[in-house]
């Protein structure tokens, strides 16, 4: 049984990292960075991952594995380019050839429950943290071994993840396929749902027409779920109205809303808008 990781906070990343997985769906920049500032100074440094996989189609939103190795300086103009909000995560790995890095990560994409394959965007920083909190000491062995480390970033703040050990040798198998349990899935939706909570509190907190903060603002993102939003970026726009208005989400024209089965979401937040239904 490998030992659970270590996590730590770094004031600032190694002077030379070899590898970093970008997501490609972040915006189209990333995928014009990789061509203008890697691939024309040292072609065959990038690998989206998909490809070989029954998502190769997807693979232009997908993540992509680029060497950084014989690319001088463009671990430091990736980091300058998107500062705190870069679209990926890098790696250190014992690995000394490129494809190999790549099988290696391309074990970890998909994960299964039940019938469905689901892509594991795991290289999104946003998530990476709560994504290695649920992870069971098994797991661990498989996707932080001896010799690697991730490091991402958490706000302002850098973030490593190593095994913190030596002694794990056993033998894994080449090919992985995730298999979560619902346990693992909730917990990690709850701890990704506290995380958006806490970010608005302190973003909006202030502003709350309530002597809880935090309570208004939960309130809130519970309302907005029960309307249909999905994003979070609808769920924050909901918040802000709601503060503009001065409105508390147990008021009836807000609960009416939530049991209008004849609007879309989208119908619901208008009508937030425009104060009636």
């Amino acid at each position: 049984m490998a030992e659970r990781l270590v996590t730590d906070i770094v004031e600032d990343l190694p002077s030379r990292i070899p590898f970093v997985i970008l997501d490609l769906a972040y915006h189209p920049s990333v995928l014009e960075w990789i061509y203008e500032e890697v691939e024309a100074r040292q072609p065959g440094s990038c690998r989206p991952l998909l490809l070989g996989t029954d998502f190769q189609e997807r693979w232009q939103v997908g993540p992509a594995l680029v060497d950084l190795r014989y690319v001088p300086g463009a671990r430091d103009d990736l980091i300058s380019k998107y500062k705190e909000t870069l679209p990926g995560i890098f790696l250190t790995h014992p690995a000394e050839r490129f494809d190999e890095v790549a099988a290696w990560l391309q074990q970890f994409l998909f994960m299964s429950r039940g019938a469905q394959m689901n892509l594991m965007r795991f290289y999104d920083p946003r998530v990476f943290g709560s994504f290695l909190s649920v992870l069971d000491p098994q797991q661990y062995g498989h996707f932080i071994p001896p010799g690697v480390t991730w490091y991402w970033q958490n706000g302002l703040q850098w973030c490593a993840a190593s095994s913190g050990t030596e002694l794990d040798r056993q033998a894994r198998p080449d090919a992985l396929t995730w298999q979560f349990r619902d346990t693992q899935i909730d917990e990690f939706s709850a701890r990704r749902r506290r995380e958006f909570v806490d970010a608005l509190t302190d973003n909006y907190g202030k502003f709350t027409p309530s002597e809880s903060p935090q309570k208004y603002v939960d309130d809130v993102v519970t309302f907005a779920e029960a309307l249909g939003m999905d994003s979070k970026a609808d769920i924050e726009k909901v918040l802000r109205l709601l503060i503009q208005k001065k409105s508390q989400p147990a008021d009836p024209f807000y609960s009416s809303l939530v049991e209008r089965v004849d609007l879309t979401a989208y119908q619901k937040l208008e009508a937030i808008e425009d104060g009636k239904s």
